[in-house]
This record gives C-alpha cells, structure tokens and sequence, in this order.
C-alpha cells in the first residue's frame, strides 16, 4: 500500500470500526438500503433527518411562538419560550421515535436473517481475522480504493465479513488479493 491517507472520515470501510481493542466488522447488509450509516465509534446514524436540524427547528419555532405571543414582557415571552422549547423537545424526540422505530436496521435485518449475529469483534490484533481487519484498513484508507480504480464494485465489506465472521478461506484469499496498482514516478505521465 503505497498512496495511503489518513485521518479524514472518510477514509475507512462503512463497515470496520476500529476499537480500543482491535476491531468490529459489520455485515454489509445491515445497512444496505436504507439511510443510516456506522460513524467511527460503532453507532447506527440515521442521515436523512439529522437531530441537529430537528433541535434548530425547536429551538427556532420556540422563539418565534415566544415573539409572537409574549406581549413584548420578557418575563412572559421567556416563560412561552421555555414551554414551547420542551414541547417542540417532546415533539421532536416522539418524530425521531418514530422513525427509528419505523426505519431500524437491526429490526430489519433481524427479519430477514433471524437472529444472526451482524457484527464481530476481532480482538487479537495477531491473529489472521486481525491481520485481515488491518489490510481492510489500509487498503479503504488509499486514494486508490477511495477513487475506485481498485475493487470499484466494492465487495471489499463484503469478502471481508464473510472471511471474519463466516470463517471462509476464499474471502480471505480474495481480501488478500485485493492490492493496489503500482504508482509511482514511471507511472506519472500514463
């Protein structure tokens, strides 16, 4: 691996996380299709409607509800603003509910696979499922993967999860198999 970046996010398999303790690898049909991601701690993140933007609308509309009704008294309008900031809280937290409720990756998966494990901890850095963890990351970290010239249809999740949890020799031959092409100052003007 010779073009490796680090340090943005984006840098990383969406689904290997690297722990204090080693790594946990995610099977790619946990989030396939649907709106959530795995961010770099191990959390499901929904990305379609963001908390943050659902805490500035409460926030906003509390403040416009206080304006609007306060009277111009600032003891009144910060007692509305108050009222309607935990009741827009409320509102806020029972829509967000309800789309996790409605739209949960673990419910879904636990439907189609029943109750199969969607993720593994690799915890021995050594071993080969380490090793295989660790060439995953490297390889998602290249300019190379990231720009698709290698592995463009992306089964890299895939081979991986299935070498790791399923404990298949052909995917962790195929991970093993997966490298970069050459690069360097011949290759500059190709």
């Amino acid at each position: 691996m010779n073009d490796v970046t680090t340090g943005a996010r984006t840098d990383r398999l969406p689904t290997l996380v690297r722990t204090k303790h080693g790594y946990r690898v995610y099977d790619p049909a946990l989030i396939a299709g649907t709106r959530y991601v795995i961010d770099d701690a191990g959390d499901l993140v929904y990305t379609r409607l963001p908390a943050g933007l659902m805490t500035g609308t409460a926030v906003l509309t509390s403040a416009v509800v206080a304006v609007t009704v306060g009277d111009n008294l600032w003891g009144w309008s910060l007692l509305i603003f108050l009222g309607t900031l935990a009741l827009a809280f409320t509102a806020a937290v029972a829509v967000l509910s309800v789309i996790h409720a409605v739209t949960d990756p673990v419910r879904a998966y636990r439907r189609r696979f029943g109750h199969a494990r969607f993720a593994v901890d690799v915890t021995d850095r050594s071993s080969a499922a380490g090793q295989l963890c660790a060439r995953a990351e490297r390889l998602a970290a290249s300019r190379s993967w990231q720009s698709g010239r290698i592995d463009p249809t992306r089964t890299l999740g895939g081979l991986l999860w299935t070498a790791v949890a399923g404990g298949e020799e052909w995917a962790a031959e195929a991970v093993q198999s997966l490298t970069e092409p050459a690069t360097g100052p011949d290759l500059t003007w190709v």
